[in-house]
């Protein structure tokens, strides 16, 4: 699996409802997360090979209007992963 940061160019309403119409279309992404900082999406992207990724990439994440940055990043191995909360009641 993959972890791809998007930074946008402008942040208004259109362009983000825009956007998010276009990673909603997308089956290979499996998240999308909205984050504060440097970058402005988190993605979490699922392909069966790194050829498929490169052909989501340039064939559809790389159309979607707004994009200013796009940032790749290979899981090598998973060290944790977990459905449970810690919450307590």
């Amino acid at each position: 699996q993959l972890f791809v940061q998007v930074k946008v160019t402008r942040h208004d309403l259109v362009s983000l409802e825009v956007f998010s119409k276009a990673i909603h279309e997308f089956p290979e992404v499996m998240e999308c997360h909205v984050v504060l900082g440097v970058f402005d999406f988190l993605l979490r992207v699922v392909t069966k090979d790194m050829d498929a990724y490169e052909k989501f990439y340039f064939e559809k994440l790389s159309r979607v209007p707004n994009i200013r940055e796009v940032n790749s990043f290979v899981a090598a191995s998973e060290i944790k992963a977990t459905t449970a909360l810690p919450i307590r009641r």
